[in-house]
């Protein structure tokens, strides 16, 4: 059974002017227009594949329209005939930017997850000044990560690349200090704040990132504007998208090969942060994030350095 490789990942923005900038300017990478009807629709190439920025109410995004990652297009030289060949169920169909032909898949069948098959773009490729090497990972929202599993690797033959819990543990000592009897120190049992269990499958040079609650009956953190991040907050954050918008793309994720540099520079430039440094995340990386506020809100990125051993 074959695996599949993301063609394109598309964006749906608020503001599409300032996602092209940060995209382009900001992170180099280079831009082509493809025609989709009678307008253009923006392309950036990066790694094996590209990111398209569509605007909200964009009629081909299909609904619902809202402002994040729409969805992403596996490469099939006949989209129809793939998706029959697995059985998925067809939603839509027709021609896509650049003439392409391409069918849309039913969201319920692929868990949420907004996919299509797509005749592929070719001519992908680095960024030009080599800050951001390719799309590291999509990063879906969860209520079934053993369902996505059967879907995208038994059923599309994807590879499962790792599996990953992450935990945020608060450890309590407890001192009794005496000045006749001397000190006593008793350690409580460690306390479990929040968590995230997460699935990585690989298609082509990036990977879907799914992630459910570890416990979704700890209390969520709320967010503070300019605090980092950190892992309950990360747990928080899927378990809100999951309330308000039910499973699905999250957001996109970029590798970089120097995280505080890149932060940094995008700082200076202008553009708000979540992160001004890197801070720990999955597989032994550093992660930082994007504010959505940039973009008129709604599309999160993050930027992912990865560990020594993983292309960056």
């Amino acid at each position: 059974m074959p695996g599949y490789a993301v063609n394109y990942v598309a964006l749906a923005a608020r503001d599409v002017d300032a996602v092209c900038e940060f995209l382009g300017h900001g992170l180099g990478l280079v831009r082509s227009d493809l025609a989709l009807g009678e307008r253009s629709i923006a392309f950036f190439a990066i790694g094996d594949a590209y990111v398209a920025v569509f605007e909200v109410d964009d009629d081909y995004p299909d609904e619902p329209r809202c402002a994040g990652v729409h969805h992403m297009a596996l490469a099939a030289p006949a989209p129809q005939v793939a998706a029959t060949l697995h059985g998925l169920p067809i939603a839509g169909q027709g021609l896509g930017p650049g003439g392409r032909q391409f069918v849309a898949v039913a969201a319920k069948a692929t868990c949420g997850i907004r996919t299509r098959f797509f005749q592929p773009l070719s001519g992908a490729g680095q960024a030009e000044d080599g800050v951001i090497g390719r799309i590291d990972h999509l990063g879906i929202a969860s209520l079934d990560n053993q369902r996505c599993i059967e879907v995208f690797c038994h059923r599309l033959g994807c590879t499962l690349e790792s599996t990953q819990t992450d935990l945020e543990i608060r450890n309590v000592t407890e001192s009794f200090v005496s000045d006749k009897y001397g000190a006593v120190y008793h350690a409580r049992a460690p306390e479990i704040l929040g968590g995230l269990r997460g699935a990585f499958i690989t298609v082509g040079d990036c990977e879907l990132a799914i992630m459910s609650d570890y416990d979704a009956s700890l209390p969520p953190q709320e967010y503070l504007g300019e605090t980092a991040g950190n892992t309950k907050g990360d747990q928080s954050a899927i378990a809100k998208f999951l309330a308000r918008e039910g499973p699905g793309f999250a957001h996109i994720a970029f590798t970089t090969r120097d995280m505080d540099a890149l932060l940094a520079s995008l700082s200076g430039a202008g553009w708000r942060m979540i992160d001004q440094v890197g801070r720990p995340g999955g597989r032994g990386s550093r992660i930082g994030f994007v504010h959505p506020s940039n973009f008129g809100g709604g599309l999160l990125m993050h930027f992912v350095e990865p560990a020594r051993g993983r292309a960056p």
